[in-house]
């Protein structure tokens, strides 16, 4: 009897054990399918997300929420309201031809532009998939058809005709630190109100301040092969940057063989960097590409900060690409879906415009984008109050319709449209003065830059709508969802 109970319970003990790791098994299986199915839902939206036609991206327009400024609140008015109108005109976007001998306010019956019967769709209702801010349509031309509206001319710079540069091979701190670095030269204060004094010709300060030329020996260095390769003429350029290791690289899509063919694709990264991506992509010493991007290694970074490192090819473009015409910078975290061709005809050349950036898709004030920044920690807190302040004896002002019509003071800056011209070109070198001078966050000094130059000359910025942004670039995401190697192999097939 106690060898029959001692075998009952033996297998009674293994019928248990067998139940429990069946139930284990089960639960792993289900895991293992769960995981499965998240991965191919979310590489499922970001390939929807990615392919779209080439004339009227995206159907999805911005998904307003209930905290809007009255700016905002006549946006969201002018979407659902004006939805089937045949043709939209208001303060904030024109749908004429573009050129330089074009009145934006008063076009010319005789140019007719196919996107002048372009209409707004109703915006989609809110989903739990894709809350906060959504692209909107955008009417472009095929890009044979935009590269036909290249102006034959340059923009006109208003007043300002030459612009220089300051050379000094041992800048010197002052004593009273007023911000600065040696890569910019340490403006004074004076030097400062200079470069806001808008004349025929002008000698500012525009980083680069040692060395021969841009990217030789001025602490922004770039290899000898590479430089001359930064003198060539182009029309059109796109660039981008990787510092630290912050991003990987986007592969374009959309974009035409006429434009594969005669647009160069730059993507600036440092020694560490460089490295990252001989490791893990397909870049060689040799062909130094991945993908469309030509890779350019910058050496002797003059910044211990990677994002302020980037700062420097975002707004000092006109300083490494002399002979370049216009350029579309676009922040590395981003894939670029539309043509630049397309880019440029719709923002530029369309609308007159000689600098196009898009407004903030939230936030229209100075102020409360400081705020925003301390309280998300982008910077330290003392120094973003030090600069507001300093802003703020200058006169800048809260946001308010007074302003219009200019339409906001903070910018989306992860894409800059723009011409070469002197103007345009001082403007980003004051900007970049601030940002040396400054924190690092070019969103708080865009809006004074901007006014100090208004206030001396008749031109102006294409401040377009975020969600138009969203239409021509797609931030792609790897999966959060995993570990090790095997997130790194996902981050490896997204950057290609």
């Amino acid at each position: 009897m106690l060898t029959s109970n001692s075998k009952e319970k033996e297998r009674s003990l293994s019928f248990l054990c067998c139940w429990y790791l069946g139930r284990r098994r089960v639960a792993m299986l289900l895991l293992l399918t769960l995981a499965f199915v998240v991965f191919v839902l979310g590489s499922y939206t970001i390939n929807k997300e990615s392919n779209s036609p080439n004339i009227h991206q995206s159907i999805e327009t911005m998904d307003f929420g209930s905290n809007q400024t009255p700016i905002s609140r006549e946006l969201t008015s002018f979407y659902t309201k004006n939805s089937d109108n045949n043709h939209i005109r208001d303060s904030f976007m024109w749908n004429g031809i573009g050129g330089s001998d074009v009145d934006v306010n008063h076009p010319s019956p005789s140019h007719h532009h196919p996107c002048d019967s372009f209409s707004f769709p109703p915006p989609p209702p809110p989903g739990m998939r894709r809350p906060g801010p959504r692209p909107c349509p955008v009417c472009y031309l095929p890009p044979e058809e935009a590269l036909a509206h290249m102006p034959k001319y340059p923009f006109e710079s208003p007043v300002l005709k030459n612009l220089t540069y300051i050379h000094e091979e041992s800048p010197v701190k002052p004593e009273e630190s007023q911000g600065g670095s040696d890569f910019g030269g340490y403006p004074s204060l004076e030097h400062r109100t200079n470069s806001f004094d808008i004349k025929e010709s002008m000698t500012v300060h525009c980083g680069f301040i040692k060395g021969t030329k841009p990217g030789h020996q001025t602490g922004f260095d770039i290899d000898e092969d590479i430089l001359h390769e930064l003198d060539q003429s182009h029309d059109v350029i796109v660039a981008s940057a990787i510092f630290g290791k912050y991003d990987i690289i986007q592969e374009p899509v959309n974009i035409s063989e006429m434009a594969r063919k005669n647009i160069p694709f730059y993507m600036f990264v440092d020694e560490e960097t460089h490295l990252y991506l001989k490791n893990t992509s397909s870049y060689t010493d040799d062909n130094k590409r991945v993908g469309l991007w030509r890779i350019i290694v910058v050496h002797n970074v003059p910044y211990t900060d990677a994002r302020r490192n980037g700062k420097v090819p975002k707004l000092l473009l006109h300083r490494l690409f002399p002979n370049v015409r216009y350029s579309i910078w676009v922040d590395a975290k981003l894939q670029l879906v539309v043509d630049p061709y397309q880019i440029l005809e719709r923002f530029l050349w369309r609308t007159n415009s000689s600098f196009a950036i898009s407004r903030h898709y939230r936030r229209f004030d100075v102020f409360v984008e400081a705020e925003a920044n301390k309280a998300a920690r982008k910077y330290d807190n003392a120094s973003i109050d030090y600069q507001v302040e300093f802003y703020k004896k200058e006169g800048l002002t809260p946001y308010t319709e007074a302003k219009l019509p200019i339409t906001s003071d903070v910018p989306e800056g992860c894409t800059i449209i723009r011409e070469h011209i002197p103007i345009t070109n001082l403007f980003t070198c004051v900007w970049f003065n601030e940002v040396d001078r400054f924190t690092s966050r070019d969103q708080l000094s865009f809006a004074i830059a901007r006014d100090k130059i208004r206030e001396k000359v008749d031109w102006s910025i294409n401040m377009f709508l975020d969600c138009e942004r969203r239409n021509f670039v797609k931030q792609v995401k790897p999966l959060q969802f995993c570990f090790g190697l095997i997130c790194e192999n996902l981050r490896l097939v997204y950057s290609r």
